[in-house]
């Protein structure tokens, strides 16, 4: 199955469909797409299958207990951006595929992670450094260092309580999205998450949901600003009764993401895309020093 619902009410699995390796067409070899089979599993066979192995034993209970929409989908082929789980996912708007971004402070190594839909446009780590109160002559950087049960590529908000700070990780914040949040609580759709290591399984629920389940588990440390802010420069030309408008964009926020990739109308559209993974990028190339 390339698709697994949680459901309370679902019969537990047979031996057979648990060896996914075998049985999963998304992971067998048949490469079928994404979203081509569904499967409703109980919450202690989608835990065993996906959650044991990474240590996360919050997810699958406090979905079920609020009764929050989860599901874990497999794909045929590996991705390491959001652009390229879009196209996995039968074309899905990046706008519903998440990253989370680990920076480490160059002043004592803390990391703070921005979880944020992903818009296209890079984030701007010195606001990013003032929304946090970071103090000191210090800069954000791409971090080098992940937590337990991450790659680079499936980076996710998903950490444990080792990975803390006050617990002897590195973890100081972890901040999402204010105006996003809610947007998407509104919005009441599926948003697709990297978990665990494999490059091929993500989990799908709500961003805002997702939120509230890490504040709660983490309070103090999850946290709500408006990191994605709009920032562009504006070209209008008039000349013989024609208007010709160019933006460049230097970052979005959520609305204006939404608006860009949702305009529809009459004309000539060319469209040139350069998607690159944030936090793969060489420092140099990511504005940091």
């Amino acid at each position: 199955m390339s698709i697994y619902w949680l459901d309370i009410h679902a019969a537990p699995l047979l031996e057979v469909q648990k060896d996914l390796g075998a049985n999963d067409p998304s992971l067998n070899g048949e490469r079928a797409a994404s979203l081509d089979k569904k499967l409703q599993v109980s919450p202690s066979d989608l835990q065993a299958l996906f959650f044991s192995k990474c240590e996360n034993d919050y997810i699958v209970p406090f979905c079920s207990s609020s009764k929050v929409p989860l599901r874990v989908v497999t794909h045929p082929f590996d991705s390491n951006t959001c652009f390229e789980k879009a196209e996995l996912l039968d074309a899905w708007d990046p706008l519903h595929v998440i990253k989370a971004l680990y920076f480490e402070y160059s002043g004592d190594g803390s990391i703070y992670v921005a979880v944020i839909p992903e818009t296209g446009c890079f984030i701007d780590r010195g606001r990013l450094k003032e929304l946090l109160i970071i103090g000191g002559n210090g800069h954000l950087k791409k971090s080098d260092v992940l937590p337990k049960y991450m790659t680079f590529g499936t980076c996710s908000p998903f950490i444990g309580p080792w990975d803390l700070r006050m617990n002897g990780g590195r973890i100081e914040k972890m901040v999402f999205d204010a105006e996003a949040l809610v947007f998407k609580k509104n919005e009441n759709g599926l948003d697709d998450f990297s978990f665990g290591v494999d490059h091929r399984v993500s989990l799908q629920m709500n961003y805002w949901s997702c939120f509230q389940m890490l504040k709660r588990l983490y309070p103090g440390v999850v946290i709500e600003e408006e990191v994605l802010n709009l920032s562009f420069k504006e070209k209008l030309v008039r000349s013989n009764g024609k208007i010709n408008i160019t933006y460049q964009f230097q970052s979005l926020n959520y609305r204006t993401a939404k608006f860009v990739n949702g305009i529809h109308g009459y004309g000539d559209v060319t469209q040139i895309n350069d998607y690159s993974d944030e936090i793969n990028l060489p420092r140099i190339l990511n504005g940091a020093n």
